[in-house]
């Protein structure tokens, strides 16, 4: 059974113009910014308050992988979102 929410990733063309959004818009702090070669993608992490969770904007640096194409197909959006379970 799902105890919480760990994070909710949104996929995104633009990083930049997302965060414009997300940190400056709707105040939520950036903690990092992280560049993910092995899955091409380059991914802002935003904590939501009280420790329920994130945000992951995810932004993918090469046009040939599944996130890219999730993209061009379905446009921006969310991706997926991730339980925290017991086991």
């Amino acid at each position: 059974m799902p105890k919480r929410i760990d994070h909710i990733a949104i996929v995104v063309q633009d990083l930049d113009a997302a965060l414009k959004v997300y940190r400056d818009a709707l105040g939520l702090p950036l903690q990092r910014v992280e560049n993910v070669p092995a899955e091409s993608v380059k991914v802002a992490f935003l904590p939501l308050p009280e420790g329920d969770g994130e945000i992951e904007l995810v932004q993918p640096t090469a046009d040939d992988t599944g996130i890219a194409r999730h993209l061009a197909k379905r446009g921006e959006g969310m991706h997926h979102i991730c339980f925290e379970v017991d086991d």
